[in-house]
């Protein structure tokens, strides 16, 4: 059971602050790659580290006075997200780099989204339909999910703070 720190409270509503948004979603061809158990592992642990703080009662009374509470910001080559705790779950915001377009006179074209995922961290199967997923910014999810483990404490800090924890990823082919 996963249980929140003592004074977390008090410390997160002493450097409460606002956040801005960035938004993310581009589905694509999914990347196969081998998984080692270890990773699997992770990704699991992370999965259900970032749900259980979700079901916390301070996460939810936080909630009940604030919008979203935003604890970890991804960036990778094309895709910049962040995950956030909101009244409904875990939100993605995500922006993917669609290229250029010559047809656009070059120019850039960037697409943002932003969705509820919990599917991913509810289900039985949600570990196995991120890995299978074609969505370029869950792609960077996984791909962080299963490169590093990332501490509960870390995540209570982080909010305590009113600060995100900012991970970066390397694509995989």
């Amino acid at each position: 059971m996963v249980k929140a720190p003592e004074k977390f409270l008090d410390e997160y509503l002493s450097h409460e602050k606002g956040f801005g948004n960035k938004t993310v979603a581009k589905p694509s061809r999914a990347q196969i790659r081998k998984i080692s158990d270890e990773e699997i592992t992770r990704l699991k642990h992370n999965v259900q580290t970032l749900w259980g703080i979700y079901g916390t009662p301070e996460i939810k009374e936080i909630l009940s006075r604030k919008h979203k509470i935003y604890f970890l910001d991804i960036e990778t080559a094309g895709v910049s997200l962040k995950l956030s705790y909101v009244d409904k779950g875990i939100s993605m915001e995500y922006e993917v780099d669609m290229g250029s377009k010559k047809e656009l006179a070059g120019a850039h074209i960037y697409k943002q989204g932003e969705t509820i995922i919990n599917k991913y961290f509810t289900a039985i199967t949600g570990v196995e339909e991120l890995l299978k997923t074609n969505n370029v910014a869950l792609q960077a999810v996984v791909n962080v999910f299963l490169e590093k483990e990332i501490p509960e404490t870390d995540i209570w800090d982080m909010i305590a703070k009113g600060g995100q924890i900012h991970l970066s990823a390397v694509p995989y082919p």
